[in-house]
């Protein structure tokens, strides 16, 4: 069970309501005259709008009254009482129960032909056009006016109810009107009479309403009747006592919107909080400060110099190509390395990606080419919506002869896009630790080098950092692209191997934790 504390403010609005329909909400007066009495002046002003035409004579009218054994009993039409026993709630004693339609005038609304829809003309309220705050002003639908509307027009403090779809049972207090509106089919106007309507409107508004609504839609197309919503059982308390329920919900009505602004507030801060202390976190340990350093840990420089022997021995062998600009940084003791980068432990260096290993662009695999199984491959978009720090199998397969005519993707590659909707869909790293060859599809680019701990050059690339020198890199304003090239001038922080272990540890615990 939720303890208010946990509530919504949503859900502390509505069950506000629902004390307030049951006789909970404000204090009991004796002094009050009976709902009783107000039902008998209902019932006057009822016969009266039937005397004047206004509604019709109702063959089956339900007049429901308490017995002398203090239950309730309703009597419809000319047959014989019936007791009722399945009363939702138990109400005050100075409280009456009274069916809907014996309270209020109801209208299901004119079936307007949209091909008369004009530029001029009486407005239309369609399903779409109001919600819990009202009448809304976006795309407003007009229609030629005629006096056979008039019965459709909507009065201020009449009530709208959706009927169909997916809002339905959503409603709308008219407290004010811009110009003459009338409503569309499945929307029900509901104007009360002798009552107050914005007590009527709280009752429409509570669980309780809501729950009948819920339980009778039918399965198709999430319908009401008419047939329901006259009888909706209204738990009616003395006309003053009403008055006392609307100033109650009113004065709270300010207190729940601060508290749904704050609540919002901290939901935001909840959902962005995880993530915006794991990049956070990737800075951190791209600046040496998230473990320690160990003094015996072998210089990054001593591994950087073996990537380059190895990268010469494959250029010799013609595997890979000479990357022509090559760089390699080093911390000496006037201080004079790139300022602009962040500060890194004398035993790491920088140096740019190009320089670690080779970027392999791929080849185009497109939608209708991929299969539910055959040999795996990976298309740039499932980078940004699929895969996150790292994948060990695809979601993706192509036959035999796309695959080999494919690039491939090895164990301990790490993938990028290359294209992308906007800057963040190319902001994103993604090392492919599985054993099994992958196709790689057109517009992404696979970075290998074997002597490196993958996550850890996936951490740079996707910490602030890295995120903000991919995105200066970036060029297009439509279609965002990347290239091989500014990828490979990416300055890459390089820490001992023994520590790039030890960093991708940490922020694995930590992210556990964080999930």
């Amino acid at each position: 069970m939720k303890t208010i504390k946990n509530l919504t403010a949503e859900e502390l609005r509505k069950s506000i309501l629902q004390l307030a329909i049951q006789g909970k909400l404000v204090k009991q007066d004796p002094n009050d005259e009976p709902a009783s009495e107000l039902v008998k002046r209902i019932y006057e002003e009822k016969n009266k709008l039937i005397a004047e035409g206004k509604i019709k004579k109702d063959k089956n009218q339900s007049y429901i009254f308490k017995g002398d054994d203090n239950c309730y009993y309703e009597k419809i039409g000319n047959n014989d009482p019936v007791k009722l026993d399945d009363l939702p709630f138990d109400i005050p004693d100075n409280w009456i129960w009274i069916r809907l339609k014996n309270t209020s005038i109801l209208n299901g609304g004119f079936a307007f032909k949209s091909e008369k829809f004009a530029d001029n003309g009486i407005r239309v309220i369609r399903i779409s056009d109001f919600n819990e705050n009202g009448i809304l002003n976006k795309e407003i639908k007009r229609y030629p006016y005629s006096t056979e509307l008039e019965q459709y027009k909507i009065l201020i403090n009449d009530i709208l109810l959706c009927m169909t779809g997916g809002t339905v049972g959503k409603s709308a207090y008219i407290n004010s009107i811009k110009e003459d509106s009338y409503i569309n089919q499945r929307v029900a106007l509901i104007r009360v009479h002798t009552i107050l309507s914005k007590y009527f409107y709280s009752y429409l508004m509570s669980p309780n309403t809501i729950d009948i609504i819920n339980k009778n839609k039918t399965s198709t197309n999430d319908n009401i009747s008419m047939k329901l919503i006259e009888d909706f059982l209204i738990p009616l308390p003395p006309l003053e006592e009403q008055q006392r329920i609307v100033d109650k919900i009113n004065s709270f009505e300010p207190l729940l919107e601060k508290y749904d602004k704050v609540e919002k507030e901290l939901s935001k801060l909840e959902k962005e909080f995880p993530e915006k202390l794991k990049k956070s976190i990737l800075q951190y340990a791209i600046e040496g400060k998230l473990v320690k350093q160990d003094p015996n840990d072998e210089p990054a420089s001593v591994l950087l110099e073996r990537i380059k022997q190895e990268k010469e021995r494959l250029i010799k062998e013609g595997k890979i190509k000479r990357y022509k600009n090559e760089s390699y940084i080093y911390q000496g003791d006037d201080k004079n390395y790139y300022k602009q980068l962040p500060i890194i432990p004398a035993n790491w260096v920088y140096t740019n990606l190009g320089s670690l290993g080779t970027l392999t662009r791929g080849n185009g695999i497109k939608h209708d080419e991929t299969t539910q199984n055959g040999y795996p491959c990976v298309r740039y978009g499932e980078l940004y919506t699929t895969y996150k720090t790292s994948f060990f199998k695809t979601v993706s397969f192509v036959n035999l002869i796309l695959f080999n005519k494919s690039k491939k993707i090895h164990k301990n590659d790490i993938i990028m896009a290359l294209t992308g909707e906007n800057k963040e869909d190319i902001s994103k790293a993604v090392a492919y630790l599985g054993n099994d060859q992958i196709a790689m599809g057109g517009d992404m680019t696979c970075f290998s080098n074997h002597m490196l701990e993958p996550l850890y050059l996936v951490y740079v690339l996707n910490s602030p950092y890295g995120i903000s020198r991919k995105r200066e890199l970036a060029t297009g304003d439509i279609i965002i692209h990347m290239s091989n090239d500014k990828l490979s001038s990416i300055q890459i922080p390089l820490p001992p191997l023994v520590e790039q272990k030890k960093i991708i540890y940490k922020i694995n615990t930590i992210n556990q934790l964080l999930d």
